[in-house]
């Protein structure tokens, strides 16, 4: 008998028929927590693109895997897929690429001010290019907290397309091993006081939440810029806004936010040196194509009774 993958939301084309291959598959009619309550006592596997509560998984009694289509844990009470003996699966090198290009691309913007004129020129304030004087990359200096793939792929880019000097953070890694991955090891304070631009790449985790808090964005380089594409607890909004706002941070590109979506009211959106996009950083067809079938696979893996490639919980493996 065929075994039946539940997934949240639609996937690329490619992982839907990967999956179908081997298994029945069913998108979740209503993607709320009532409505996954309602269909995952019926679901071999769980294939998740939003946040999961640990009730849902206790639900789901047939479950033998729960994948993440991503990277970022945090969507997935994997303590309690652990309790329960359930394999998490994860896509750590799917959107690798994707994210990097986005950051680069964002700090190109906001060092030349690019959103801004697209909206001076709309709102024929052509006279406003005087005033929008940008800064080369070359010779700059980027900080970098967190050098796992991401952020070593953008130490890379950043190093060989623009000669930047590149710094960087890991409190999980040792100097020699940051040094490999391209950077020059920095504590946190001395990173934030040396760099022209600060590029976040870190977990959500009760230890990192507001890791940029009041304190550390004022210990930050004055006229420098932040970028947050990783998660949007690391940053405090209320602390970046008023940092934008005195001019102590001459900009900031954030992909991610406390809140999301966030409310309309929000007065982080309403200053002209930020640029702001919907999470969207891994929203190319190639990092959803790895993140569907590299999900996709190893879920088939464990369903075939074999060892999955990227497990958050390896020790229920046996």
């Amino acid at each position: 008998m065929r075994k039946t993958v539940l997934i949240t939301h639609a996937i690329h084309p490619d992982a839907m028929k990967l999956l179908q291959s081997e298994a029945e598959v069913q998108v979740l009619s209503d993607p709320s927590p009532a409505g996954l309550l309602k269909e995952i006592p019926s679901a071999d596997a769980l294939l998740v693109r939003m946040p999961i509560a640990p009730d849902a998984i206790r639900a789901g009694s047939r479950l033998r895997v729960v994948a993440r289509h991503g990277v970022g844990l945090d969507y997935i009470p994997v303590d309690t897929c652990t309790e329960l003996g359930i394999p998490v699966v994860f896509t750590p090198d799917a959107n690798t690429e994707s994210v990097a290009e986005h950051v680069v691309g964002t700090m190109i913007a906001l060092g030349h001010h690019i959103a801004r004129a697209d909206r001076a020129v709309r709102a024929g304030r052509w006279s406003e290019r005087d005033t929008l004087m940008g800064i080369d990359l070359r010779g700059r200096t980027i900080g970098i907290v967190g050098i796992g793939r991401i952020g070593a792929r953008v130490a890379e880019i950043c190093r060989l397309a623009f000669g930047m000097r590149v710094l960087g953070h890991d409190p999980h890694l040792d100097a020699e091993t940051i040094r490999s991955r391209g950077a020059e090891p920095r504590s946190l304070g001395a990173l934030l006081a040396e760099s022209d631009f600060v590029t976040l790449h870190t977990p959500s985790t009760k230890e990192t939440r507001h890791l940029l808090d009041r304190r550390a964005i004022g210990a930050m380089k004055h006229g420098a810029f932040l970028i947050n594409h990783a998660r949007g607890a690391l940053v405090d909004t209320a602390a970046l806004t008023d940092a934008l706002k005195s001019g102590h941070l001459a900009g900031a590109a954030v992909d991610v936010l406390e809140v999301e979506p966030p409310p309309s009211d929000l007065e982080l959106l309403s200053l002209p040196n930020v640029i702001v996009t919907p999470h969207s950083a891994a929203l190319t067809d190639e990092a959803m194509r790895r993140m569907g079938c590299d999900a996709g696979e190893d879920i088939l893996r464990v369903l075939r009774g074999e060892k999955p490639r990227a497990c958050a919980n390896p020790k229920v493996l046996g």
